[in-house]
């Protein structure tokens, strides 16, 4: 700020009036003119004010002020009498406020040159003369005693006592004016103590305080002394607006006081040693804020030119762009090497096929698919081949798959004792290569011949907790291995109910339940049991073969080798006819990359890939076409001939679905309807009064059946869902009689029967005797004879042919051996996210990017301070010269960062398990372990959260240049990206997956609103509410700014007033960081019992 005129010094605007200027010195104590010659009242001249370049009286001869403001002049010497005249010699006194009535006090020195003769001369000589200077070297003082001058200094008061006797240019000069305009009956301006009209200084410092501390550190000094104390002078209304604006006073920017006796802070840019006398730029590699008594020194490879006030922080910045550009890189070298994989991989399958047309070879390079090329005679459409018919001609094993396995008789090739006969090792030996390696490793998998489970299940009911109706009740039956069982139902029939009771994901409330013929919990074979969700829960970042593989690695035994694990996959990619499309996305509904029908053979697959002995499916023709449906049940029912259970729930088939189904399991109001063979339904529903019109679909005839809609098949009757159970109590009554009735059942010829009990009548219809009674408990005597009365025989190709009891497979010990170890599962786990990660590049690069422009804004906003983010109270007695406070910067930028970063990070941690939680709770359902596997995700976010921190802290830390490391920062602002990431899987585990990223960033930005910027921490502390504050994250990182932004100030600010006023305390760095680790610690546990227990709490 401009406070002068250029050409006008500050001494000339001061006092305008002699009165004006003796009337302040005379309300301070002091005297002019003749009265105090005359003496006057005892003062205490310690505390008076001093005025040094004011004359007392006119000077004789030669004076001048020396470096201490003492006035020096000629004089004789005391002890020289009338009779005998001496030399003059030099005197320096001090306190020159003081009329000095004692010519003996002061420090004395003897000129350099001896003019004892030219006394006179001496006298007449101007004021301003210095050519016969004291001869320094030799002080001498009164000795009253001796009535002599005698060597030394000792004796003499504090303000002679700092004499030098050395000239002082600049004092003098302000000496001789005032003289000079005394000598005119003017004002002296020059000797006026402060630059005001009028004012009045008031003194800073005594002199026992300056002996003591001097001049305080981090000020400038130059013009004080013992005789010239420090004072404090009114400033100009410029001024004080300046230091109401954060700034001292200054012209053309450079810092000066009120007054020549006025501490000055020292300029940024420089630094002012201790004692305040001299100041000096700023060296290059060191920076020096406002007030700096020593330089502070720069980091390695930061901008510190010469007279810096800041350090500008480039090495994180070159780090920041090496990583950017090594992840390129990286990213590019992995592409090309895919690309040249899927070159190489294309250019072998086409040596041993026929040569491409141009067009197909074009359609390829372009469209880069690793699909395999289809022959013109394999250019067909076999998705509609009936159920049981040959594999179509010059179609080989690569394309045939699990239905290969359809074409086989419905018959058991072992004897009783399990042992193979030889047309079943004849019937084996025939099967396609990649049958023949599924079947091997499932066998081997088990660890039994048998590889189907079988269920059975007496008088079961379930009962939710709170309700009065039970959902299941008396459920008798069984469900044998190596069949494809449908369960069907009207709405609320408790199908889905029923299905989970025995995957163990519900525990029954009342019965019995067998598990090959052994009771227990159900829960314990949830690793031997495959569940496929109505919905295709699949990951789209993953290729079908990484899908399929994931779910092997994880739930498999633990003893395979990895080769062993990659044959059975291929096997399953193979049997499933997606070896075309095993290196393509999987992709997701909204935007596909594989067909639907593709889609519901993934998720079979990775149930498949476990080698589970029984698969439950929740309705897996939802979704698909006609042509797809009837693909994937066929591909069901060749599973089920192969020895694995197969039970699915499934709403209105169509006529070629419901005829492959091997038994079947009618549900209404939580009781069943009918078990058993599907080709049993007709004949039974039929001998209670309902008619099955000709040609129509059976299962549209059942289902309107069931769920009470039977009417169009019964003209008269009971056809409610109470009477059709009450049919089948009644009929399950009989078949408990010695006697089973029998009746025969006719429907169209299945292809798949070989069975030489069918045979055709008259209209050309297959006709079995058949039972039509349902099944008897499990646990009775006569199960097994009823059962085998009851059921078709359709057994599985290679599955041992002995009763539901007796097969009982070592299922303990091969539980134990299930499933990967936990660390196992979290590298795996952690390999996957990271896999995710990287085909999601482009969010990656969002986040970053969101993160750098935060950055670069916040630090924007913050530049113009040029690093000053704190300014307090100057130490006592210099307070007065504060400017205004500004206690809140530190923590507002604490406040901001934390803002942004919760907007930033908030979302994104959201993704971390938001998007994953219907396949988390599909694998845990399974088996998976759900500590490794949040254990895993929590640790593969870490390197992206670190980028993205860094992306932010750095453009930050490059313009807003806080006094605070780079790296301290970088750290603190990594713990706060710890801890939104961690309050957002929280969120992730409490809130549905479309509203938890806008309540996430809700709620992160509340917890930097509590960061006790704004209200103060001091204010809340007074409310009794500091508690929820500390609750927050946002408070120990303000804590950690405030702290680290202040405490290097301390020297020159009374920090301890300024944490009083915020309410933060100034130590503790450790601490805190600490503590920003314990608690997004914190959240994350309370997001992994989100994640065990999240069903139940979501919202």
């Amino acid at each position: 700020m401009k406070l002068f005129a250029r050409g006008v010094q500050p001494w000339h605007v001061v006092c305008c009036s002699v009165g004006m200027l003796y009337a302040a010195a005379l309300a301070r104590g002091v005297s002019f003119g003749q009265a105090q010659w005359a003496g006057g009242p005892e003062r205490d001249i310690a505390n008076d004010l001093q005025i040094p370049f004011l004359p007392l009286h006119p000077p004789l001869g030669p004076t001048f002020l020396d470096t201490e403001a003492c006035l020096c002049r000629r004089e004789p010497n005391p002890a020289a009498t009338e009779e005998k005249a001496g030399s003059l010699l030099w005197r320096c006194s001090g306190n020159q406020t003081v009329i000095d009535l004692d010519f003996t006090t002061g420090k004395w020195f003897k000129p350099i040159n001896n003019d004892e003769k030219d006394t006179l001369q001496v006298l007449r000589l101007p004021m301003n003369d210095g050519s016969n200077p004291p001869l320094r070297e030799q002080p001498l003082r009164w000795d009253p005693e001796s009535s002599s001058l005698v060597p030394g200094t000792d004796g003499l008061g504090v303000w002679d006592q700092a004499c030098t006797g050395e000239n002082r240019t600049g004092f003098s000069t302000s000496y001789y004016r005032a003289v000079e305009q005394r000598d005119r009956n003017e004002a002296p301006v020059d000797a006026a103590p402060c630059w005001r009209p009028g004012a009045v200084p008031l003194r800073l410092q005594d002199v026992n305080d300056w002996k003591t501390r001097g001049c305080l550190p981090g000020f400038q000094c130059q013009n004080n002394t013992v005789n010239s104390l420090p004072q404090f002078c009114p400033p100009f209304a410029e001024c004080q607006m300046a230091r109401l604006g954060y700034h001292p006073c200054a012209i053309d920017g450079t810092n000066i006081g009120m007054g020549p006796f006025e501490p000055i802070i020292c300029q940024a840019g420089k630094y002012c040693p201790p004692g305040g006398k001299a100041t000096f730029v700023c060296p290059a590699g060191h920076y020096c804020q406002p007030g700096a008594a020593t330089p502070t020194p720069c980091a390695v490879g930061s901008l510190c030119p010469e007279g810096s006030s800041y350090e500008r922080y480039f090495i994180p910045l070159g780090v920041l762009i090496a990583l950017d550009i090594l992840i390129i890189i990286g990213i590019i070298i992995l592409r090309f090497r895919s690309r040249l994989s899927s070159s190489a991989q294309v250019h072998q399958s086409s040596v041993s096929k026929k040569p491409e047309s141009a067009v197909v070879g074009l359609a390829r390079a372009v469209t880069r698919r690793k699909y395999k090329k289809i022959s013109p005679e394999h250019d067909v459409d076999h998705e509609m081949s009936a159920v049981g018919s040959p594999p179509p001609p010059g179609r080989g094993d690569v394309w045939a798959g699990f239905q290969e396995a359809l074409v086989m008789p419905a018959q058991s090739y072992r004897n009783p004792d399990g042992i193979m006969s030889p047309q079943g090792e004849d019937l084996e030996k025939s099967l396609p290569p990649q049958i023949r390696a599924f079947i091997d490793s499932m066998r081997k998998a088990t660890d039994a011949s048998e590889i189907g489970l079988g269920f059975g299940y007496s008088q079961l009911a379930f009962q939710p907790k709170g309700s009065n109706r039970p959902i299941l009740q008396d459920i008798t039956g069984s469900i044998r291995s190596g069949t494809l069982t449908a369960v069907m139902g009207g709405s609320g029939a408790g199908k889905s109910t029923f299905v989970n009771v025995l995957m163990g994901k519900i525990e029954y409330t009342h019965g019995k339940v067998e598990v090959n013929g052994v009771p227990g919990k159900l829960e314990r074979y949830k690793k031997l049991i495959g569940y496929v969700p109505q919905d295709d829960i699949v990951l789209p970042e993953l290729t079908v073969k990484e899908n399929i593989m994931h779910s092997a690695r994880i739930r498999l035994p633990r003893t395979w080798t990895s080769q062993e694990i990659e044959n059975h996959v291929a096997a399953v990619i193979d049997c499933l006819e997606l070896s075309h499309v095993r290196d393509s996305l999987v992709g997701s509904v909204g935007k596909p990359v594989i067909s639907g029908g593709q889609r519901k053979r993934v998720s079979i697959g990775m149930e498949l890939a476990a080698a589970p002995m029984a698969i439950f499916l929740d309705e897996p023709t939802s979704g698909l076409d006609a042509t797809a449906a009837s693909s994937i049940m066929r591909t069901l029912k060749a599973i089920a001939r192969l020895g694995i259970s197969v039970i699915a729930i499934i709403h209105q088939p169509r006529m070629e679905i419901f005829e492959m189904l091997d038994d079947l399991i009618l549900l209404a109001n939580g009781q069943q309807l009918y078990e058993g063979p599907e080709s049993g339904v007709q004949p039974f529903f039929e001998k209670f009064g309902y008619i099955f019109p000709k040609h129509a679909n059976f299962g549209d005839v059942v289902t309107d059946i069931i769920t009470g809609n039977g009417r169009a098949y019964k003209k008269s009757g009971d056809i409610s869902k109470d009477a059709l159970i009450a049919n089948w109590v009644a009929c399950r009554k009989e078949v408990q009689s010695p006697v089973v009735p029998t009746i025969e059942v006719s429907r169209p010829g299945s292809p798949e029967s070989g069975s030489s009990t069918a045979g055709d009548d008259d209209n050309g219809r297959a006709t079995t005797r058949v039972s039509v009674a349902g099944p008897v408990s499990p646990f009775s005597g006569s199960f097994a004879s009823a059962k085998s009365k009851l059921r078709l025989s359709s057994a599985s190709v290679l599955a041992v042919g002995t009763s539901f009891s007796a097969s009982k497979a070592p299922l303990g010990r091969l539980l134990k051996q299930r499933g990967a170890s936990r660390f196992k599962q979290f590298t795996l786990c952690v390999s996957r996210a990271f896999l995710q990660q990287y085909r999601h590049l482009s969010i990656f690069w969002f986040e970053v990017g969101l993160a750098t422009l935060a950055g670069f804004l916040l630090g924007l906003a913050e530049n113009a301070k040029n690093g000053v983010l704190f300014m307090g109270l100057y130490h006592q007695p210099y307070e007065i010269l504060s400017t205004a406070s500004d206690f809140k910067s530190a923590p507002e930028m604490a406040l901001l960062t934390a803002i942004a970063i919760g907007l930033v990070s908030a979302a994104p941690g959201v993704r971390v398990f938001s998007e994953e939680m219907l396949l988390h709770r599909r694998e845990a359902e399974a088996g998976h372990s759900r500590l490794a596997y949040f254990l895993a995700k929590s640790v593969s976010i870490l390197p992206r959260m670190t980028m993205a921190c860094m992306h932010f802290t750095v453009p930050l830390w490059l313009l807003s240049t806080p006094i605070m490391g780079w790296a301290l920062g970088f750290v603190a602002n990594l713990f706060y990206f710890y801890c939104i990431f961690g309050l957002a899987s929280v969120v992730s585990m409490l809130v549905k997956r479309e509203d938890a990223p806008l309540f996430a960033t809700m709620l992160a930005l509340i917890v930097g609103i509590l960061s006790g910027a704004a209200p103060p921490l001091s204010s809340v502390r007074n409310w009794k509410m500091e508690w929820l504050w500390r609750m927050s994250p946002g408070v120990w990182l303000a804590e950690i700014y405030f702290g680290q932004l202040v405490t290097p100030l301390g020297y020159l600010y009374d920090i301890d007033s300024a944490a009083f006023m915020t309410g933060f305390r100034l130590d503790g760095l450790w601490k805190n960081m600490g503590i920003l680790v314990a608690i997004g610690t914190i959240y994350r546990i309370l997001a992994f019992i989100g994640l065990v227990w999240g069903t139940k709490m979501r919202i």
